[in-house]
């Protein structure tokens, strides 16, 4: 008789079965392009992704007009902050990437620049997606990774760099994978001076993502991200925190999602950011303030998971968006309809010279004195694009040069060549019509219907050319 199997075997199979379940539960995206930009081998993240060189990838074509080069780190006493920092390519003209795409729609594009020498840190450059242009003068002096969300309409996506006059552009890696459907609506709640009101249209905008930050929580590194994002902790970001009237939490409890939800899952946010939350009592504030580019419009979504009430219908709260209440006496169970359920909002806010976005929640008199009266767990802050060419104005010489590198030189070429020889026959063709028309005319002969007598005693209608005598 077979003896059963001892503890450290159950151990294994049950760590196996609980690994199969986690990556059975991940995210796999229709597209998902991983490049390591003028590597020689690939890079494997710590999240267990694989970068591919990408003088390899199969679905990722490099056109430049001059030969690009790899650059790799110098030798150091201790490694690179990341594998995606090891390499990179430098391009001293346009040059573009075309990644295939398979399935259409919102796709996440990162791009990571880390300057390996001083003549990459001072570069300055310009950087297109499909005719978009994403970054302008764009400059990359320290490690930085640039986050957007873009729909793709095309089967490829074109993407371009275009180094300033007399400079270089550089990538050091690329990712670029398919958004879940549930990531970004369509409609949100916009902020005026005199008004809240709805607001349409976001499924078309270019977002470029400014911050992204876990409240009261831990660093949430792409590891703990099924779409391998990175959540800072809210700390720095305080400007108003009356500690007699605020606390922090931590939850151990499991966040409960709706079945089968199509607007709120995982790939949303992490269970890790609505674990912790600051909460406020019907006295308290709490204010964060964020930096961000001035003259621009703003998409700012902001999570909420009620893991402090005993009971539902316990928090009230007021949420106030750049000094503006957006939302007055908010009852998070009473929207959700459950305790530990996770909930957003987006609201979409202008910013003028401050360059300063606040965002804050305050207590509501609904709630119990002393009591928890609301929470914030998590805060997204997405910079909208301010036209339909760019995310900071229409640059159409840049887009032209986008378009010559997706055309092809040469196809431009032909294309014009063709152009001017159809624009040749076509004048040589009126040409000789108006001189056909003034020789009739100096001849006295125009175009006339006649009937006439077949032969055969029977009249037939034929056109002829006949002289006429034409007054003037």
């Amino acid at each position: 008789m077979a003896s059963s199997p001892g503890p450290a075997a159950l151990a294994a199979v049950l760590l196996c079965a609980l690994f199969a379940a986690s990556a059975a539960s991940r995210f796999a995206p229709a597209d998902n392009h991983l490049i390591a930009c003028g590597a020689t081998a690939p890079a494997l993240l710590p999240d267990g992704r694989r970068f591919i060189p990408d003088s390899g990838c199969a679905s990722t074509r490099l056109r430049s007009q001059s030969p690009t080069l790899p650059t790799t780190a110098p030798t150091a006493p201790s490694p690179p902050p990341s594998p995606l920092h090891a390499a990179a390519r430098v391009f001293s003209c346009h040059a573009s990437y075309d990644l295939a795409i398979r399935r259409r729609g919102h796709h996440v594009l990162r791009l990571h620049f880390y300057p390996l020498d001083s003549t990459l840190a001072s570069a300055r450059f310009h950087v297109g997606a499909g005719g978009f242009l994403l970054l302008h003068n764009f400059t990359a002096s320290s490690p930085v990774i640039k986050e957007f969300l873009l729909p793709v309409h095309t089967d490829v996506l074109a993407l371009t760099f275009v180094p300033d006059a007399g400079s270089a552009a550089f990538v050091n890696a690329i990712e670029l994978f398919s958004a879940p459907d549930e990531l970004l609506g369509d409609i949100a709640t916009l902020v005026t001076p005199n008004a809240t009101n709805q607001t349409t249209g976001l499924s078309s905008q270019v977002l470029d993502t400014l911050y992204r930050v876990t409240v009261a929580g831990h660093k949430v590194t792409p590891f703990n991200d099924t779409l391998w994002r990175t959540w800072v902790s809210d700390e720095g970001f305080l400007v108003h925190n009356e500690s007699s009237g605020t606390k922090a939490w931590s939850f151990g409890g499991r966040i409960a999602y709706p079945k089968d939800s199509r607007q709120m899952t995982r790939e949303v946010a992490p269970d890790n950011v609505y674990s912790s939350a600051r909460s406020v009592d019907s006295e308290g504030n709490v204010t964060w303030g964020f930096p961000v580019p001035a003259g621009n419009r703003y998409l700012v979504r902001m999570h909420f998971c009620d893991i402090v009430s005993k009971a539902m219908y316990q928090l009230y709260f007021n949420i106030y968006v750049n000094g503006r209440l957006a939302v007055k006496d908010f009852d998070i169970s009473g929207t959700t309809g459950y305790l530990a359920y996770p909930y957003y909002i987006d609201f979409v806010v202008d910013v003028g010279d401050e360059g300063v976005l606040k965002l804050a929640i305050t207590g509501s008199k609904m709630s119990r004195p002393g009591e928890a009266s609301g929470l914030l767990n998590a805060l997204e802050i997405m910079r909208m694009n301010k036209t339909g060419g760019g995310m900071d104005g229409d640059f159409p010489v840049i887009l032209d040069m986008d378009y010559l590198l997706s055309k092809g030189i040469g196809e431009f070429a032909r294309s014009l060549l063709c152009g001017l020889v159809f624009a040749g026959l076509f004048l040589a063709l009126v040409t000789l019509v108006l001189r056909l028309r003034t020789e009739l005319k100096n001849n006295g002969t125009l175009w006339s219907r006649q009937s006439v007598d077949s032969g055969d005693g029977k009249l037939a209608r034929a056109y002829q050319l006949v002289p006429t005598k034409t007054d003037y």
